[in-house]
């Protein structure tokens, strides 16, 4: 989930930097980032909008290429956000279809529910139902159907970095972005007019720092989600992860509408590196056979995986986020349990 989140989240980062990109008379980094700079602080009492997410991968590995483009007319996220509360709803079959060329149309409407607030996360997953209908034996884990919440104020006294692997999909803070994000930007020039356009730069590990994120705890729970390593080197793998994204060049892609406001958001990153890390890591396949071990790390090595994402931007000073479905059930330990490396 972590993409999502970082999509999300910069979708209305990217939204104020566009605002304020059409106010200057020269489109050089240095002048265009200051102009950023001075829109977000302008506009960072932004409350209310909607967003639309799309995604596409690029999946290279075993000799197979797979590549699902991005299909704007079926998004696998859509969202509603205020100030006070956030909605929103995953399409997980198109989401599988998008990334993996997964067909699940036989499930129907497979997908999930999430309302966030200062307090608890409420989710519905009784969308997953047919799953278990069609083996009661699957387990799902804290994705089972249901309607639950998940209690942010004790998850975070717990764990704050577990809270933010379970928080991800949250959007973050406009008033810190609006400090975080044009410091955050390597390059940015404009290029085109009809529509604006502009592309610009930055690094995976200074998009999650602007974004609010900590780059390392976010290393860790991608370490442990990758699922390879032994428990014992979760933290060598994940100082090799923060190391790809200190590096890693994240593509920004800002379509303006007539009003000079964000209509279209793209980004593209490259994951290839954190699959080679994987690979070179010490705790990579302790579970198998030396001669399988040195297959898989020639398949890791040598693999290729680019995510794209479209984020479409619409500004709603009049949006209601839903209120959430009642519910009694708590899963906070359940998801404690889930994601425990991340703690």
């Amino acid at each position: 989930m972590y993409w999502i989140r970082r999509s999300l989240a910069v979708v209305v980062a990217v939204a104020l930097l566009a605002a304020g990109c059409g106010r200057g008379t020269d489109d050089t980094g240095v002048t265009t980032i200051g102009l950023l700079s001075a829109a977000l602080a302008d506009t960072a009492e932004a409350s209310s909008y909607r967003v639309s997410l799309a995604a596409g991968m690029k999946l290279k590995l075993l000799g197979a290429e797979l590549s699902a483009g991005i299909d704007e007319n079926n998004p696998v996220a859509i969202g509603e956000v205020s100030s006070e509360r956030e909605y929103f709803r995953f399409d997980l079959a198109t989401l599988l279809e998008s990334l993996f060329g997964l067909s699940l149309e036989e499930w129907g409407d497979l997908g999930f529910e999430m309302w966030f607030d200062q307090d608890r996360i409420v989710m519905d997953t009784s969308a997953f139902q047919p799953l278990v209908d069609e083996d009661p034996d699957v387990d799902l884990g804290p994705f089972a159907p249901g309607v639950f919440f998940i209690d942010l104020t004790a998850l975070e006294a717990d764990s704050p970095e577990l809270m933010n692997a379970v928080a991800g999909s949250s959007t973050p803070d406009l008033r810190e972005m609006a400090a975080s994000l044009p410091a955050a930007l390597i390059t940015i020039e404009q290029t085109s007019t009809d529509p604006p356009t502009f592309v610009g730069t930055t690094t995976s590990a200074r998009l999650i720092e602007a974004l609010g994120g900590d780059v390392e705890a976010d290393a860790r729970c991608d370490a442990a989600q990758l699922g390879m390593a032994s428990p014992e080197n979760i933290d060598e793998l994940a100082e090799l992860i923060v190391q790809v994204y200190e590096t890693n060049t994240a593509e920004v892609v800002i379509e303006l509408d007539e009003q000079g406001l964000l209509s279209v958001l793209w980004t593209k990153e490259d994951y290839s590196a954190v699959l080679r890390v994987l690979a070179e890591s010490e705790g990579f396949g302790t579970d198998l056979s030396e001669e399988e071990r040195q297959e898989a790390v020639e398949v890791f090595g040598s693999a290729e995986m680019i995510l794209a994402t479209r984020v479409a931007y619409e500004p709603d000073a009049d949006g209601e986020v839903p209120m959430p479905p009642p519910t009694t059930e708590d899963r906070t330990e359940e998801w404690h349990e889930f994601l425990p490396e991340c703690s």
